[in-house]
């Protein structure tokens, strides 16, 4: 049973390491560019500091799809 386990997780994990293709769209529009600003580094490495940049990643993650998904 537990050799199912170990071959079924590998084909898993072997499976969703395929990566993306490069978009065709070289040039990201400049509404996107606008959406998306460069992230600031972490004020400190307390697990509130980290809570509150993972909800700002989070948030200008979102308006970035938004801006990227317009066209």
């Amino acid at each position: 049973m537990k050799n199912w386990s170990i071959a079924i997780a590998s084909i898993l994990l072997t499976s969703c390491s395929a990566s993306m293709p490069p978009s065709p769209d070289a040039n990201p529009s400049p509404l996107v560019v606008a959406s998306c600003p460069d992230l600031t580094p972490l004020a400190d490495g307390s697990f509130g500091a980290t809570t509150l940049k993972l909800i700002d990643v989070a948030g200008q993650y979102r308006k970035c799809q938004r801006a990227a998904l317009a066209k």
